[in-house]
């Protein structure tokens, strides 16, 4: 066995090699800008939206993975499931905000106060009472024959734990690589151990062990709900001192994250490759040309939803329909402009998507780019389309131009006619028209409400 320094743990040496492996990777990926700052920001929803969901569910919440994005990330309350279990998901959104700014600053030691600020994110509208309090009582963790210590030894053992992380949470020339995975793993079960809060115990526990990783370079570790029973008893072991299996929990888990992060990075360096290869078919006056049409365009655009958002808080501030809510997914490059512009293919071009909702209804549509449709080419160089979630609450969409049900708005073709400062709108018969902006918008939203909500 080998001693964690400063803590009372150890794992078994077999595990070592494998740490120096997965350290050894960490490291290569980010000497060869595997881990560069535009594939961590992709990253950085799809793993928070993972890691709230299985921290939440190891805990008994029984909100589903689609129910937690539509709760953290649109802000709906889920008609059916408990109020409780939805503030769990927004307040464990909030806490890993903090963790992330926590996180940034590796020279600022790690503190009991920042420890607690965590838990009182975790808990508040919840518990208010405790948050962010140790206990007074004594407490027993279900399943389990450990019985954490009693209530007036909690602040000398949190003051004992807090010292060694303050210092441990410093990466240092040294300590930085092999040391990682275990300084995270004790700190974790450490916490644990002293089980110092009355509830949000295991939330924040995660929370502290991922803050670690990510103050060591590391990517996270998100326990998965299907590792729940593996997760209880390498705690339950820990108890007695020795990490090895919580470790190899911890140690599996940071490995399918680097998985993930690899993917990214190829995603990342073919998407460089593809925008030099757009770039690349346009001589110099023509890409100075393309550039400027492109920020007349996006602009243009820009204004478009804009007025779209805007209408959706105006229709949203008033009492005559159920709600209604706006998702923006940014703006297209200009490589992604070129490429449609030249009939080429592009990932990821959605614009944004309006949701309504009025009692057990709902409609969702996206806007997204594409090339001009026959009809617009001739007018105009990329266009957004329309398409409805089909069926509801897959979040599968079908463009307009496909459905053929009653029930199916109007526009199906929005571009924006530079030379002549005109916004066209093609129905699904095929008819081109110009529009102003505001008019666009207020017909398609009419359209919608007949479709789908007038009876």
């Amino acid at each position: 066995m080998v001693g964690i320094s400063g803590t009372p743990y150890d794992i078994d040496d077999t595990l070592i090699n494998r740490l120096k492996d997965i350290t050894a990777r960490v490291s290569q990926m980010r000497q060869t800008g595997a881990l560069s700052p535009e594939v961590l920001s992709r990253l950085r929803r799809f793993f928070k939206i993972k890691n709230i969901y299985n921290s939440n569910a190891i805990e008994g919440n029984i909100l589903d993975i689609g129910e937690t994005r539509l709760v953290v990330e649109q802000g709906l309350t889920i008609t059916g499931k408990p109020l409780k279990d939805q503030a769990e998901a927004k307040n464990l959104s909030i806490a890993i905000d903090f963790l992330e700014e926590l996180a940034k600053d590796r020279s600022r030691p790690i503190t009991e106060a920042d420890i607690r600020q965590l838990h009182f994110l975790v808990l508040k509208t919840i518990r208010d009472a405790d948050a962010g309090k140790y206990r007074s009582v004594e407490v027993e963790i279900s399943g389990s024959a450990y019985k954490p210590p009693a209530p007036e030894s909690i602040a000398g053992q949190m003051q004992e734990f807090s010292a060694w992380l303050s210092k441990a949470s410093v990466p240092t020339t040294g300590n930085e690589a092999e040391n990682a995975i275990t300084v995270a793993t004790a700190a974790h079960s450490w916490f644990v151990t002293i089980h110092p809060f009355i509830d949000g115990n295991g939330r924040v526990a995660r929370l502290i062990l991922n803050l670690i990783l990510m103050r060591y370079g590391f990517p996270i570790a998100i326990i998965t709900k299907a590792d729940r029973s593996r997760y209880y008893d390498g705690l339950e072991v820990s108890q007695a001192s020795d990490l090895t299996a919580i470790t190899s929990l911890v140690a599996e888990c940071v490995e399918e994250s680097l998985e993930e992060y690899e993917v990214a990075a190829s995603e990342q360096r073919e998407h460089l490759e593809w925008a030099q290869s757009i770039v690349g078919k346009f001589q110099k006056s023509e890409r100075v040309r393309a550039s400027n049409q492109y920020e007349v365009w996006r602009n243009a655009m820009e204004l478009l939803k804009s007025v779209f958002r805007q209408t959706t808080e105006i229709v949203n501030s008033t009492a005559s329909f159920g709600g209604l809510w706006f998702k923006d997914f940014g703006h297209i490059e200009v490589e992604k402009y070129l490429a449609l512009k030249t009939n080429s293919s592009a990932k990821r071009t959605w614009f944004f998507r309006v949701d309504f909702k009025s009692g057990n209804k709902t409609a969702r549509y996206l806007f997204f780019f594409g090339s001009p449709s026959f009809q617009m080419r001739s007018r105009v160089d990329v266009t957004l389309f329309i398409a409805r979630e089909e069926p509801a609450g897959s979040y599968s969409y079908e463009r307009l131009d496909n459905l053929t049900a009653p029930n199916v708005p109007g526009f199906a073709e929005i571009g924006y006619d530079a030379d002549r400062e005109e916004f066209l709108v093609r129905s699904r018969i095929g008819h081109v028209s110009g529009m102003k902006v505001e008019k666009i918008c207020r017909d398609f939203f009419e359209d919608v409400v007949q479709k789908h909500f007038s009876n």
